[in-house]
């Protein structure tokens, strides 16, 4: 499955959502160090994985935010052609 969004759109829709939940300016945000230690919480990285689901408009078969840690690491993961070519990720539902 061929990725809908660019490494540029990932990194910045997840800086956008981690700033809003951790409520920090863009500045605060270490790209390359682990999502869970920028101080989210297990209910929010939930949702943010959740959400990352839904505009993508995939399923993960696994969390990619654990293997792929920073937000740097997980965009340039998601953006690349083959990053869903597990077929335990199927499809989102379309758009509603």
């Amino acid at each position: 499955m061929k990725p809908s969004r660019t490494a540029t759109e990932i990194r910045d829709w997840l800086i956008d959502k981690l700033c809003t939940q951790l409520r920090v300016s863009r500045e605060d945000l270490d790209l390359d160090q682990p999502i869970e230690r920028l101080g989210i919480d297990s209910l929010q990285f939930v949702v943010l994985v959740g959400e990352l689901e839904e505009w993508l408009g995939v399923r993960f078969a696994e969390n990619p935010l654990l293997k792929y840690s920073s937000i740097n690491e997980a965009s340039r993961h998601l953006a690349q052609p083959d990053a869903f070519a597990d077929p335990a990720a199927s499809p989102a539902l379309p758009p509603g």
